[in-house]
């Protein structure tokens, strides 16, 4: 394990703001610019805070019109957290979520990070996917290097996954549909799996990591051999309208539960993806879209995920829902449940299209 000490945080003297308390539905006013970034909830979702605080030299900013694109926390250190931005580049905090700062190397702070992967077996080992490259950080965040550049036309990294248990492991999901391994932390790949379809989620097992669920849009993928074999689990599926469209998948902590948003809805798993069983939410099928997907680590029954107009959680597996109104002009883009303190959530917001 690497023992590097990551970069001071500056000015938290000055910070005993993470912003102000408010609902998700904010402060109704004509000017929605600033209800981006990322909101923090220290109650399980019953109230939030802005969380967007962003100290430099010349005072204290904020990341309020920061589109978030993906959220990441490091398995090493609950309070460190990865954001990744459309424009902004990749911003970190080491306090949970208190303040945002840019990472140190400057090619890494206003492009697009569509994709952030945490190491969790070696601290301050961060990945961060822009664009067809994916680049990788050993020095937390203050010098980045490309591991990989993909060179077919229009074609991107979406995904990145880590393997808990194999030092060096992980996987990337691109947009043509391919999956990638590499067992060296990214000096070289290998093509595991040609899909076809564009990858919205790859998920590794919290049961087993040789066990993988890939969901891309239109097909559902599993492999039992870390990626050496794989077998089609689209079929299982046609019950349900739409759900071959993965959009998310999330486990709790055991990996005993598995859940998937889909176009059909959210459907649950509890034999590794095998057979699903949909959840009823308030909505009817396919009548929403859920752009983000949550559960607890440490209770299955304890999930949450949002739309682009609302925030929905329940604590008993679906039986009954609790809903939230985000702040207009911004959708919700990621979700992330501390897994030490179950009770800490944030929320990345993105901006809606016109």
């Amino acid at each position: 394990m690497k023992t590097l000490f990551r970069p001071l945080i500056i000015g938290l003297a000055m910070l005993t703001l993470v912003g102000a308390g408010c609902s998700l539905s904010g402060t109704k006013t004509d000017d929605t610019s600033k209800n981006g970034g990322v909101y923090k909830s220290t109650d399980s979702g019953i109230s939030w805070s802005q969380s967007t605080a962003y100290p430099t030299a010349k005072g204290v900013g904020n990341i309020g019109t920061a589109e978030i694109l993906d959220l990441a926390i490091d398995p090493l250190d609950h309070e460190a957290i990865y954001a990744g931005t459309s424009e902004n580049g990749l911003l970190y905090s080491y306090n949970s979520g208190v303040a945002w700062f840019s990472v140190e190397d400057t090619s890494m702070q206003t492009n697009s990070i569509n994709a952030v992967g945490v190491d969790p077996l070696d601290l301050c080992t961060v990945f961060a996917a822009s664009g067809a490259r994916l680049y990788r950080t050993d020095t937390c965040g203050r010098t980045f290097e490309s591991v990989y550049d993909e060179t077919r036309q229009k074609t991107y990294v979406r995904k990145i996954a880590l393997d808990w248990y194999n030092d060096g492991v992980l996987y990337i999901g691109l947009s043509n549909g391919d999956i990638l391994k590499s067992s060296n932390n990214g000096a070289t790949w290998v093509n595991v799996l040609a899909t076809k379809d564009e990858i919205n989620s790859i998920l590794i097992s919290n049961q087993d990591s040789r066990v993988v669920l890939v969901g891309a849009n239109g097909s559902l993928w599993k492999s039992t051999d870390s990626g050496a074999t794989w077998t089609e689990k689209t079929d299982n599926l046609d019950s349900f309208k739409n759900a071959n469209k993965v959009i998310a998948m999330t486990q709790d902590k055991t990996g005993a539960a598995i859940y998937m948003a889909s176009k059909y809805g959210l459907l649950k798993s509890i034999d590794a993806g095998d057979t699903w069983n949909a959840i009823k939410l308030l909505t009817a099928a396919s009548e929403v879209t859920i752009r983000t997907l949550a559960v607890s680590p440490k209770d299955a029954n304890t999930v949450y995920y949002a739309t682009d107009s609302t925030l929905y959680y329940t604590n008993d597996g679906g039986i009954n829902w609790d809903t939230q109104k985000l702040s207009d002009g911004w959708s919700a883009s990621a979700l992330l449940i501390d897994p030490t303190e179950t009770n800490v959530i944030y929320l990345g917001r993105e901006k809606l299209e016109d």
